[in-house]
């Protein structure tokens, strides 16, 4: 495949809850060859066929690339392509195109290889994922062609934002202590964006991975020690101090065996003198003694026979037995055993031995050397206390692992020991950090499962966190989001907080217009407040809404459901009137009439029942309905209303009707 230079590129794309991501995206402009036989013919200029001419013509293409950052296997991918011409204006669509792979895991890229022919106007895409499938029959994940995908922020390096080069040695080595991995590299600034995460060293991950795909770390801890700068700088302090007391310590270690060394040389040189003074002397007094030799020869034989014996039976063994008794009484118990177990059985030498080893399992102890302390505890069997020393070095092993916030390792090695000094009270405190952790990243599954095992007051403050996360969403508008927070909250002090939200929103979405959604809430918050009264205000709001929008149906049911609120009641007559009015306006005779009777004490509805020809014609001389003016009724002229009160001659609906029918019936 050839490579081209691409003239628009797209990198790293993604959308929310998508299991991959765009990597890279380009277009490319292939220009046809010009043969050299064409260019020394340029005067020559011939019709070219057209098959000829299409071909060398421009042609325009694009590559897509996919990365798999869910951990199913991917089989398939279904996209849409928009392409724009250089105005932004969309050239065509290119519907449902499938990326047919093989089956592919986790961080694998697919599709790069693929060309898709485009306009040659082409000058921009945009790409849109509408369904990815996953290896196993039916598995699908779905997405919306109208879901654009959009850039991924560019993760910052630590180098660029951490300035002390000291710190940032200090972090790659924590977070190296972090990572499953330990060859992984801390280069970037660990941050959330949506529903992913970006680990420190680079990989994308969605947030409900608790542990990078790539090396293994959690994002809670690393995100935190970033965050926290003294946490870093006491870290380095110790790193810094522990580096130097081993640099101290290999000093003092080479100037050691140089003095060594230099004492051996001398002791082998002083006895090399002396060998070479002894031979001398031995060969000189060999010929000396020759002569008295054989005269006391058998006697003396005799008495170093006797004296070899007692040498190797009782003074040799108790000499190396003293020696090994002060080795184990100077702390030096691996030379001490090694001593004693050279006395083949020597006096009390076994038990010696074991002394030894328990006496070293205690020094491990002491010098927090957890694991083989507790190997040489077991190794002891019932020896002493050696069962009690196991238990109580897996709790102090429990308790820095505790003290140094690895909460979840903690909980491993305190679950065992509950019933050990106060490993119940930190098992518990384990689960509150940890609940604690999983409500900051939006893990509710996590939070609530420990949630259940804290105490009564941990409970309160965990119901807290919960309810103020909730509250949080809410007031974003994620009110789905917030229900599953609030869903945990119990405590009754804590309710009223919640509810006190809720009204907030609710007389927010009153303002906005939105009262089906305000009412919803306050009939679910019932007596809390004046709730009650703002479900009749909505009413007469709405109400108000559709007197103005001239639907007077509605708006005299809304008014009767606003009850004693404000003028509610006597606005339902005026309603009522203009209904009636708007039906005769509308030819709805009958209906008009039907309407308006009720009302005729009112003196607008009264004037248009007795005024109004079509009334008469339809409804009086028919026999169909009373008459008004026949009850006896002495309306208030019009003109003379009080200051203020409705005039029927200034109603605009009855000087329409004033203009299409007669107002006296001969």
């Amino acid at each position: 495949m050839a490579d081209f230079e691409p003239f628009f590129e797209l990198k790293n794309q993604y959308r929310e809850s998508c299991p991959v991501l765009l990597q890279s995206g380009a277009l490319y402009r292939e220009e046809p060859t010009v043969s050299a036989e064409a260019e020394e013919t340029e005067t020559v200029e011939a019709t070219l066929p057209a098959e000829q001419e299409e071909a060398a013509s421009p042609r325009t293409f694009l590559r897509l690339a996919f990365r798999n950052i869910d951990p199913r296997a991917v089989t398939s991918v279904y996209v849409d392509i928009h392409i724009f011409d250089k105005a932004t204006n969309e050239l065509a669509v290119v519907r449902d195109h499938r990326y047919l792979v093989p089956i592919l895991g986790r961080d694998a890229v697919f599709g790069a290889d693929e060309e898709i022919d485009v306009d040659d106007a082409a000058y921009s895409f945009s790409v849109a994922i509408k369904k990815v499938q996953f290896e196993g029959e039916d598995v699908f994940w779905n997405g919306s062609a109208s879901l654009l995908f959009e850039n991924l922020p560019e993760q910052a390096k630590i180098a660029d934002v951490m300035e002390d080069e000291d710190l940032r040695a200090q972090y790659q080595r924590d977070f190296t202590e972090m990572a499953e991995d330990k060859e992984a590299a801390a280069q970037f600034v660990p941050q959330e964006y949506k529903d992913l995460w970006m680990c420190a060293c680079g990989e994308v991950n969605h947030k409900d991975e608790e542990k990078c795909a790539a090396c293994g770390a959690e994002y809670g801890p690393q995100h935190a020690l970033f965050e926290d700068e003294e946490k870093l700088k006491e870290n380095l302090e110790a790193y810094n101090k522990a580096e130097a007391e081993k640099a101290e310590a290999a000093r003092i270690a080479a100037e050691k065996k140089a003095a060594e060394e230099k004492a051996a040389a001398e002791a082998a040189a002083r006895k090399a003198a002396e060998e070479k003074a002894a031979a001398e002397e031995a060969a000189r007094k060999k010929r000396l003694h020759r002569k008295i030799f054989l005269s006391i020869s058998i006697p003396l034989a005799v008495l170093i026979a006797a004296f070899v014996v007692v040498l190797i039976v009782y003074i040799i063994p108790q000499n190396h037995y003293n020696d090994a008794a002060a080795l184990l009484e100077a702390g030096k118990y691996d030379e001490a055993i090694t001593a004693f177990t050279a006395l083949d059985g020597y006096s009390d030498s076994a038990a010696r031995i074991t002394e030894a080893e328990y006496k070293k399992a205690c020094d491990l102890l002491e010098n927090e050397k957890f694991a083989e302390a507790i190997e040489a505890f077991t190794a002891l069997g019932d020896y002493e206390d050696s069962k009690d020393r196991i238990t109580e070095a897996e709790y102090r092993r429990a308790v820095k692992t505790f003290e140094s916030g690895a909460y979840e390792d903690a909980l491993n090695l305190l679950e065992p020991l509950k019933d050990y000094k106060d490993a119940a009270e930190k098992v518990e405190t384990c689960h509150y950090e940890l609940g604690m952790k999983a409500i900051e990243a939006d893990n509710l599954k996590s939070a609530a499962a420990h949630f259940k095992e804290v105490n009564a007051e941990q409970n309160k403050k965990m119901q807290a966190a919960f309810c103020d996360k909730g509250i949080a969403f809410y007031e974003k508008g994620d009110e789905e989001k917030a229900l599953t927070y609030f869903e945990y909250v119990t405590d009754k002090d804590l309710l009223p907080k919640i509810d006190a939200a809720y009204y907030a929103q609710a007389l927010k979405l009153v303002e906005d217009g939105e009262y089906d959604k305000a009412t919803e809430i306050f009939a679910k918050l019932g007596e809390y407040e004046d709730c009650p009264t703002q479900l009749l205000r909505i009413h007469a709001l709405k109400a108000e809404q559709y007197y103005n929008n001239a639907d007077y149906e509605n708006a005299i049911a809304e008014f009767k459901a606003a009850g004693d609120y404000g003028d509610a009641a006597s606005r339902i007559t005026e309603a009522t009137y203009r209904l009636g009015a708007q039906q005769l306006a509308n030819g709805e005779v009958r209906k008009a009439y039907d309407t308006l009777y009720p009302i005729r004490s009112y003196d607008p509805a009264y004037m248009l029942l007795v005024s109004n020809s079509q009334f008469y014609i339809q409804i009086y001389d028919v026999g169909a309905g009373p008459n008004p003016l026949n009850e006896n009724k002495t309306p208030a002229p019009a003109e003379s209303s009080s200051a203020g009160a409705f005039c029927i001659k200034n109603d605009p609906e009855f000087q329409t009707l004033e203009a299409i029918s007669s107002l006296t019936y001969q």
